[in-house]
């Protein structure tokens, strides 16, 4: 993984002098996994507060460089330098240059951008921080636009932002609902769920559960079970004793994969086994199953390069990409930096006009008064004017040779 150096932790630059390090880092855990906890931070609901619009667009970069993401950083600004560069070079925004002000979202709260006057943000990456600290970002009294390129979280689908918050990372309830399509295709007509019993884990499970209505597939049994508990035997002994078509284990990597192991030495004949993308990481684990077992295994993960299948990026790198352009297009489009009427346009500018891949070539369709439908690198990024949310999403499918490494499928698209 890439690491750096932490830089000044606010630099207001202008960007045309930006030059962006390309950095490459595999797919590995990110802050889309952390647990949500089972609350979140009240955010006021009163008539929003216009902020002035000075004509030139200022964004945030609140991304880790240092904690447990510090490995993610450094790819993601980066990309998100480089596109603010590319938009500088072909005239900026509003006739002006993108400025960027940096925080460290690994040891700084969000405040720290908002004090600069941020007319809108990049990230957070990971889900815990959004669901800890957004709250003053997405203030109904000083809101800014905020857009996270990697934070699925369930628990953000319904957070209080004031419709402040986007995110081109899908929600885990779209993979949830990847994973039911995977799990019926299977032929199986009953599945056994095992679920990590925490806030995350259960979020997960009644997503799935969501996911199933209406889908010749019944659940069977249900289990959550616990990462205090030292042997999850009986808990794999009770998925397979209904004799279930397929089994779907939801959780971190962990607790998840012990419970692959427990379920790999209850059975000689394993069903199929659907697994989330967090357990993906536990690659010892997996490559330790046996032969027959790690067979019928497979998971599930959003996509993380670009919608071409190319991973050179970094991880989630396209989905940070996104969130520039976006932004800037809906400022553009709304003739204004101020965060309420860029809000308004973000959804308006993701669907239901013309098609266009790069911010060059959709700007100059606004130019023209028309309506756009920006295709980036992640894909059709179509938000939801309720939730910000995407309202579709692309997964990887894999499997895993005996080594433990992942086999790519061909990927599931979900609406």
């Amino acid at each position: 993984m890439p690491t750096a150096a932490r830089p000044p932790s606010r630099t207001r630059l202008a960007l045309a002098t930006m030059v962006g390090a390309a950095l490459v880092l595999p797919a590995c855990s990110g802050g889309d996994d952390d647990p949500a906890p089972s609350t979140t931070v009240a955010v006021t609901t009163t008539t929003v507060v216009e902020r002035e619009n000075d004509g030139t667009l200022t964004l945030g970069v609140y991304l880790p460089l240092t904690g447990a993401g510090a490995s993610l950083g450094p790819p993601l600004i980066a990309g998100v330098e480089e596109a603010v560069a590319l938009i500088n070079d072909n005239g900026g925004v509003l006739g002006q240059d993108i400025e960027l002000v940096s925080a460290d979202e690994g040891s700084e709260p969000i405040e720290t951008l908002l004090d600069d006057d941020v007319d809108a943000i990049i990230g957070p990456a990971s889900s815990l921080v959004a669901l800890t600290g957004l709250g003053p970002a997405v203030d109904a009294n000083n809101g800014v636009v905020t857009c996270s390129p990697m934070a699925t979280a369930r628990g953000l689908d319904a957070y209080p932002d004031n419709q402040f918050f986007f995110r081109t990372a899908p929600s885990d309830t779209l993979q949830m609902a990847a994973i039911a399509r995977v799990a019926e295709r299977t032929g199986a007509l009953t599945v056994s769920v095992g679920y990590l019993d925490d806030p995350y884990g259960r979020g997960l499970s009644d997503a799935f559960e969501d996911a199933l209505e209406g889908r010749p597939l019944n659940i069977a049994e249900s289990i959550g079970f616990s990462g205090d508990q030292g042997d999850l035997g009986s808990v794999a002994a009770d998925l397979l004793a209904v004799d279930p078509g397929v089994v779907v284990v939801l959780g971190d990597a962990d607790d998840g994969s012990r419970l692959l192991a427990a379920l790999d030495a209850q059975t000689d004949d394993p069903p199929e086994v659907i697994i989330n993308d967090s357990i993906r990481q536990a690659r010892q684990v997996i490559q330790g199953l046996s032969d027959d077992f790690r067979d019928e295994l497979t998971g599930l993960a959003p996509q993380s390069g670009t919608a071409s299948g190319d991973d050179e990026m970094g991880f989630f790198v396209p989905h940070a990409i996104d969130c520039v352009n976006l932004i800037a297009l809906a400022a553009t489009d709304a003739g204004s930096d101020s965060p309420v009427e860029i809000r308004r346009q973000m959804p308006a500018v993701s669907t239901g006009g013309r098609a266009c891949t790069t911010f060059s070539a959709c700007a100059d369709l606004i130019s023209r008064d028309l309506g756009i439908d920006y295709n980036g690198l992640s894909g059709r990024v179509d938000f939801s004017s309720v939730t910000g949310d995407p309202t579709r999403a692309w997964f990887e499918i894999f499997t895993f040779d005996t080594d433990g490494n992942e086999v790519s499928q061909s990927p599931i698209e979900v609406n």
